[in-house]
């Protein structure tokens, strides 16, 4: 409660906490005359107070006037050059998008070649940023081939920034065109120990003429991303059998009001087997895709000796269960590349040897840990097979088990990084677009210069990709194409 003022005293002298108080008890209901003689004012003081407070009120929770001037904008020609740039980099505009949205909202005309050579300017400053990084620093890289009206576009990305340290336009993708781009980085400092890519012929060839001291990892994204196409491919057929299933049961009931219903017996007991025998292949192959993908290829997983004979046991099983053209063709694929699929494994195993050494346990156990990290830590799987092993190891078991939990984060399998980067790049690469080196590159330096607004990794949330790769912050992208940004200024209330 406020405490009371003299009868005399000036409501010029009250103090703002005291004011507040007169204004919140006017609101309230109070009388004025029972609110004065509390607060010792005027009556008048009172219904300043109050309607100070009614104005505020509504100041603050009333309908907003749309047409009130929030800041003044200076428009220069650097500033249009600002806002091209916003559009074609952020928005993905194309120029006559551009163009159209300078008109309607801005009431500015820019001709398509002007757009053109804002965009161009930008370019070469973009190349010179491009090619000033030191790419020392990627240890573990992704390769990858995208294609722009049948034109191969050469990319590499750094997996722990996913910095773009190559993205170029070429009429071909053999190794020559490879090779090229390679001894470039390389002058940049790019010796990576691990590059994964897919199985591209040119790409895999420059890697091994320049980079011999590089492990060329065979990416599993692609197997197991045809692995879900085919179960998909295999439960769509099992729906449509499904559905020809019922459709010839409907027409069976209808003709039995016509006692005419003996002449589907046949085609509805064709349609039945073919309807149990598309569900029994599609659980089958559903089955032996999901152990080969979490049983065989994830990191978390048994020794390599039992992925070895599990993989086996999956190819046998599939070439057995069917004929199936599709299902034929997977097989082949495992088995043309099953030694570079389990790759993987075996650096693992290497890796997990020398940790062994190092705690005089053995790599049993130590794959034992390896395998417990599939589990949530709360869950009773995770705690019933960690306790087993512990008892085995003893007080040196949370060491071990952070030292593994390190070597399955710092070891990749999947070139899904570059994949991402893909798609960030392919609005940008529209086949609508007429895409030059020059603007690829602007693309390049764009992506590798806006910050990363959501990352499952925390550490990249709010930086950018460069940022991320030198461990230094720089400036905001227009300031390092040569503009200054506009500074907004807040108008008085």
């Amino acid at each position: 409660m406020s405490q009371k003022v003299p009868q005399n005293t000036p409501a010029r002298r009250l103090t703002s906490e005291e004011k507040k108080a007169m204004a919140l008890d006017a609101l309230s209901g109070k009388s004025i005359t029972e609110t004065a003689q509390k607060h010792g004012v005027s009556r008048n003081s009172i219904y300043t107070q109050k309607q100070e407070a009614e104005t505020a009120i509504h100041h603050a929770f009333g309908d907003k006037d749309d047409s009130d001037v929030l800041f003044y904008l200076p428009v220069s020609k650097r500033l249009i050059a600002q806002m091209v740039l916003g559009m074609v980099l952020i928005c993905k505009a194309s120029y006559r998008d551009v163009i159209q949205w300078l008109h309607d909202l801005m009431g500015y005309s820019i001709s398509i070649g002007n757009v053109a050579s804002i965009v161009d300017a930008a370019s070469y400053r973009a190349a010179v940023i491009n090619t000033s990084y030191d790419l020392s620093v990627i240890q573990t890289s992704a390769a990858d081939e995208a294609f722009h009206r049948h034109h191969p576009i050469l990319a590499v990305v750094d997996i722990d920034s996913r910095f773009c340290a190559l993205l170029e336009q070429e009429d071909q993708r053999d190794a020559d065109s490879w090779s090229v781009h390679l001894l470039d980085m390389i002058e940049r400092g790019f010796q990576p120990a691990i590059n994964i890519s897919d199985q591209a012929a040119g790409l895999k060839k420059a890697f091994e003429d320049h980079l011999p001291k590089t492990t060329l990892r065979f990416d599993h994204f692609h197997l197991i991303k045809a692995s879900k196409e085919l179960v998909r491919f295999l439960k769509n057929r099992k729906d449509s059998a499904t559905t020809r299933s019922a459709a010839l049961y409907e027409r069976k009931e209808r003709a039995d009001r016509r006692d005419k219903a003996h002449d589907l017996d046949s085609p509805l007991s064709a349609a039945n087997a073919a309807m149990v025998a598309a569900n029994n292949l599609h659980e089958l192959v559903d089955s032996l895709c999901t152990w080969l993908q979490y049983d065989v290829l994830q990191l978390p997983g048994s020794c390599p000796a039992d992925r070895d004979e599990l993989f086996d046991f999956i190819v046998d099983e599939l070439r057995a269960i069917t004929d199936e053209p599709r299902v034929q063709t997977h097989v082949r694929s495992l088995i043309y590349q099953k030694d570079d699929l389990l790759a993987v494994a075996h650096s693992l195993d290497g890796k997990f040897q020398h940790i062994a050494d190092q705690h005089a346990v053995s790599v049993q156990d130590i794959w034992e840990i390896c395998y417990t990290a599939r589990f949530d830590i709360h869950a009773p799987t995770y705690h019933f097979r960690s306790e087993a092993t512990e008892k085995r190891i003893g007080e040196k078991y949370d060491q071990i088990e952070d030292e593994v939990l390190t070597v399955l984060a710092s070891t990749h399998r999947c070139s899904s990084i570059v994949e991402n980067f893909n798609s960030r790049l392919r609005p940008y690469i529209d086949e609508r677009k007429t895409l030059t080196k020059k603007t690829l590159g602007l693309y390049q330096f764009i992506l590798n210069h806006r910050p990363f607004q959501r990352s499952h990794h925390p550490r990249l949330v709010g930086k950018t990709p460069a940022e991320a790769l030198t461990g230094k912050p720089h400036q905001h992208w227009l300031e390092l194409l040569g503009y200054q940004r506009f500074q907004r200024i807040e108008l008085a209330a």
